[in-house]
């Protein structure tokens, strides 16, 4: 972490339990990076799927990497207000310029209104009967969907739409400044 720094490119590698790689984005901007969490923009970023399909992203979007949290959150930008994607992963590592998590399926999907969603709960029942995922492993996975409801319920941190613009003026502001 020590060689990052604000507009940095860094890719994303989202591996499963097993080892193996299943997803990657080729550019994300560094925008803030504390000891807490650090902070991308994505913006147009091509998405390699494990079978070789790519595909781009549809909206601007904020991401947030937790140090400690089990889960790693994507603030969207859509048409229809602001969405969030919230996948439970491993607290991410980084390696040289790229920044590495375990996706342990479940995610949870927020409506700009803050009603929200569990997705893949048969994805994850299958994959960790299938890894055999620690008991720990799945206590810490159950406690941050928790901790994540708890967010989004409290309209905490990310989760205050205000919070998620001021990022995103934080990087256009940005960009400004750093285009001339």
């Amino acid at each position: 972490m020590e060689t990052l720094k604000i507009g940095d490119v860094v890719l994303v590698h989202a591996y499963k339990h097993n080892g193996a790689i299943y997803r990657s984005w080729d550019a994300a901007i560094v925008l803030e990076l504390n000891s807490d969490y650090l902070v991308l923009v994505n913006e147009d970023v091509t998405v390699t799927e494990l079978n070789g399909r790519k595909w781009k992203t549809n909206e601007p979007a904020i991401w947030i990497f937790n140090r400690k949290n089990w889960s790693n959150i994507i603030c969207m930008f859509k048409e229809t207000g602001l969405n969030y994607y919230c996948n439970i992963a491993s607290p991410f590592i980084m390696e040289g310029k790229t920044i590495k998590y375990i996706d342990y399926d479940l995610d949870i999907k927020v409506f700009s209104d803050g009603a929200y969603k569990i997705l893949d709960l048969k994805e994850f029942n299958r994959n960790r009967i299938m890894w055999k995922y620690s008991q720990d492993i799945i206590n810490m996975i159950w406690s941050e969907v928790d901790n994540l409801k708890n967010q989004i319920k409290n309209k905490a941190f990310i989760f205050s739409h205000d919070r998620a613009e001021a990022f995103w003026d934080q990087y256009l502001e940005w960009k400004e400044n750093n285009q001339k």
